[in-house]
């Protein structure tokens, strides 16, 4: 069992992560409250949340009741991450969070990580979105913001409790950003063409459109890892699609995989350049793993310094491409920053 303030970061990471605002915190002996404050349509409500530092009694929940009505609050929760009795009855205005229901929902929480199978805080991924949010609101509400949270197999805030798959709009969303809003041609194949030997999407780029890359989206919260199937599935791709592409005049050089991260050892070790040269050899094509992090950093910065459409068209993608294993300092040198 992880210490109490470990505990504490947690929870406050995963009551926050929705958006809700921690206006007041307080710990006695027997709990953490904080008291949230959300803002549905025009009007707060404030949230007041008690984290037990103890099994969780008949008593807890009656204690947390009076405290909600004698405060005004909008609604009482109290996790129980240590357990609880049994035959707990509680008023309609008190949630009871178990350890169970808590586990699942930090397993979908996107600001905390899983190192060696032990919930931990990820504050970079917190501190990202923080500057996303900052830089990319008023410039598009929807699909930048979106991005990273999608390419961790998680739906956003604004999607949560619809029958969405994340994987399947983490498609949608990143076709949509790079032909929208970065210029780029192509076709989207996604979902619709399940059970076919067929990428997510085929890209094009250059002001005639000739240059031509395979996409594949891997929305995946523990970053991605080419296995041997996919490898496969990925050459497979190429040789589908690669003769009416070059009918057609287009010139095939790169195979993109977009995703949360990509894990491994920096430097010659990181198992991207085995992977990489392999392609090379079979089908001639440059592999590239992007963040989705960084694309949505590349295309606010483009969106703020509103760049016209043939200026996002003549961006030189290839020269970011090129170097396989994107960083955002290849992304940067697009805008010659």
């Amino acid at each position: 069992m992880l210490p109490r303030d470990e505990r504490r970061k947690l929870m406050q990471l995963l009551l926050t992560d929705a958006g809700a605002r921690v206006v007041a915190f307080n710990r006695p002996v027997a709990y953490d409250e904080l008291v949230l404050e959300t803002q549905p349509l025009w009007r707060s409500r404030r949230i007041r949340a008690r984290v037990a530092a103890r099994h969780v009694t008949q008593d807890d929940i009656d204690r947390l009741a009076e405290a909600v009505d004698a405060a005004g609050d909008a609604d009482g929760l109290l996790l129980a991450p240590l357990g609880h009795d049994d035959g707990l009855t509680a008023p309609a205005t008190v949630m009871l969070v178990d350890a169970d229901e808590l586990i699942a929902r930090l397993e979908r929480c996107v600001a905390i990580a899983w190192p060696g199978g032990t919930p931990a805080p990820a504050y970079e991924r917190v501190a990202a979105q923080r500057d996303l949010d900052r830089d990319a609101f008023l410039l598009d509400p929807v699909g930048l913001r979106w991005l990273p949270t999608l390419a961790l197999n998680e739906l956003p805030a604004e999607l949560a409790g619809r029958d969405l798959a994340p994987d399947a709009v983490f498609e949608r969303v990143a076709f949509r950003l790079l032909t929208n809003g970065l210029r780029f041609g192509g076709v989207r194949y996604g979902e619709a063409e399940r059970g076919k030997r067929l990428p997510d999407a085929v890209l094009r780029w250059s002001p005639d459109k000739r240059l031509v890359a395979l996409m594949d989206c891997k929305a995946t919260a523990d970053g991605y890892t080419m296995d041997s199937d996919h490898y496969l599935r990925f050459t497979g791709y190429v040789s589908a699609l690669r003769g009416d592409l070059e009918a057609d005049g287009a010139e095939l050089r790169h195979l993109v995989v977009l995703s949360s991260s990509f894990p491994g050892t920096p430097g010659k070790r990181h198992p991207f350049h085995a992977r990489a040269a392999a392609l090379r050899d079979e089908t001639g094509l440059q592999l590239v793993y992007l963040r989705a992090e960084d694309l949505a950093r590349t295309a606010t910065a483009i969106e703020s310094r509103g760049l016209s459409p043939t200026e996002r068209e003549a961006l030189d993608w290839s020269a970011a491409f090129d170097h396989g294993l994107v960083a955002g300092d290849h992304l940067d040198a697009l805008l010659g920053a």
